[in-house]
């Protein structure tokens, strides 16, 4: 399904770097910092209680980027999973067992120039998997492979995001021809690539609980869109929204919703459409600095990201009736102010 191409061994490392900083900046909501910010707390390396709040009632597991390291929250508090400096979007499967992210790699190598072999810097990212509990990491999907040349051949990939039965994993790869296009492998040997975009623009996979769909993100028109695309590989169906940019959707888990962030005139706000009958839209959240919703395995709430004062941080929202024409509860802060990676969508589990 794709076109034949060989890449050189760190040929594209500084396209990758742009392409990797310019889908940040057009994915993740752009926010200034007020003239004084407050202090960034020290990042955590050991367990970090939840508020002593009698509001928060949190089952399950939940994943979240913080300053380039995934975090694990589930019973009294949250703990990091890794502490490289370089992971990032993380996935967590249905059961809440295994979690899966992407890793930025770094590797002196060599690239043609001219008809010579000269040293090249390259960057790339690999796809991992490591149980929420810590243990020995998986590398799911190599970012650099050898090419039949002798050089190799290096792909950037983003949002991994594994399958409600665990079998596959779908993300986003960036072989460095400019576009950024959904793969599907498998989950646990990396292999058996499904294309289901060519030469397209896309961003923030999540399936749908049946297997079936992903919802999307689409750049490839230029401004944010949301499409639903079929897993065997027909044709994407577009989602209409709302007047405003919609971004990252994901399902809940009766897939009767998508939660998605709008933005619109600057402002970022969560809201919930219907995916049967008329397709209604419900905005959950109004203070224009929230953003990256998904909801609990019980579809009873909600864990996003919200800027407040600079500080980007993690936090919940019971829902109550808000999806039968009431509103939700009001929303707690999980995190401390540690500094949640914007750009990195959390994920629950089990």
């Amino acid at each position: 399904m794709g076109r034949s191409r060989e890449l050189v061994f760190g040929g594209i490392a500084a396209v990758l770097v742009v392409l990797y900083f310019g889908i940040a900046l057009r994915v993740g909501p752009a926010f200034l910092p007020p003239s004084s910010p407050t202090p960034t707390p020290s990042k955590p390396v050991s367990l970090v209680p939840l508020p002593s709040d009698p509001n928060v009632n949190l089952s399950g597991t939940i994943a979240f980027a913080l300053r380039g390291d995934v975090y694990v929250l589930s019973g009294k508090g949250y703990v990091p999973l890794t502490s490289d400096g370089r992971s990032h979007q993380p996935n967590i499967s249905s059961d809440g067992r295994t979690v899966f992210f992407t890793r930025v790699e770094e590797i002196e190598g060599k690239r043609t120039v001219d008809g010579q072999v000269v040293p090249a810097h390259l960057r790339f990212s690999n796809v991992v998997s490591r149980s929420a509990t810590g243990g020995a990491e998986t590398v799911v999907i190599n970012g650099l492979v050898r090419a039949d040349n002798g050089f190799h051949a290096v792909t950037w990939f983003d949002s991994p995001a594994v399958s409600p039965d665990s079998k596959r994993v779908a993300v986003v790869a960036d072989d460095g021809n400019g576009y950024s296009d959904l793969v599907l492998y498998d989950a646990e040997t990396g292999k058996q690539p499904l294309r289901l975009s060519q030469d397209s623009n896309l961003a923030d996979p999540s399936w749908s609980p049946d297997g079936k769909t992903l919802a999307v993100t689409s750049y490839t028109l230029g401004n944010p869109r949301l499409l639903l695309v079929p897993a065997d590989g027909r044709a994407a169906v577009p989602v209409t929204t709302p007047a405003g940019e919609p971004y990252r959707a994901s399902y809940s888990p009766d897939g009767a919703w998508l939660v998605y962030t709008l933005r619109h005139e600057g402002r970022n706000d969560l809201h919930a459409m219907q995916m049967s009958g008329t397709r209604k839209d419900i905005a959950l959240t109004s203070d224009g600095k929230s953003w990256n919703g998904v909801f609990s395995t019980d579809g009873k709430q909600l864990a996003f990201l919200r800027e407040k004062d600079g500080v980007i941080d993690l936090y919940s929202m019971d829902l109550a009736d808000a999806l039968t024409g009431g509103s939700p509860k009001s929303a707690i802060k999980l995190t401390r102010g540690e500094g949640i990676d914007g750009a990195s969508r959390p994920a629950w589990g089990s």
